[in-house]
């Protein structure tokens, strides 16, 4: 049996299949995408929100779970998309570019190095009262 993304049956079985049709309707949407773009929307499938879509549902940046690292990437100019990848600890900086010499790719690539070094994502929430649910779409 084949998936489609048009066919309202194929959709909330499983977050597997549902992601699947995702895929086949980003690339139906936009036939011209580049590897880079559809990269960037498969890393962005397995985050609570993208940049963007957290930028239009919340008020502040302060309410993002890694609000510090994502502030920073979005202060420097990277896109918010890229900026929540990144701001989640994916070390996605060939979504920026593939250049290395790339001067936005190396500033963040620095910025990350900081957290890094700060050990900034290798704290694991105690309890759920550090998580905050209302990021999670159900």
């Amino acid at each position: 049996m084949t998936l489609d993304y048009r066919n309202p049956n194929d959709w909330g079985r499983c977050s597997f299949t549902d992601n699947a049709l995702k895929l086949q309707q980003f690339k139906a949407l936009n036939p011209t995408a580049t590897k880079r773009e559809i990269n960037s929307f498969l890393c962005s499938l397995y985050l609570p929100l993208t940049g963007t879509e957290f930028l239009a549902t919340h008020s502040t940046i302060d309410e993002h779970p890694y609000s510090a690292a994502f502030g920073q990437f979005l202060g420097n100019g990277i896109d918010p998309d890229i900026a929540n990848i990144l701001a989640f600890g994916e070390k996605r900086f060939d979504l920026i570019s593939d250049d290395f010499d790339d001067p936005i790719r190396q500033l963040a690539a620095r910025i990350y190095s900081r957290f890094e070094e700060m050990g900034y994502w290798n704290e694991v929430p105690d309890s759920d009262d550090d998580i905050n649910y209302d990021l999670i779409p159900y």
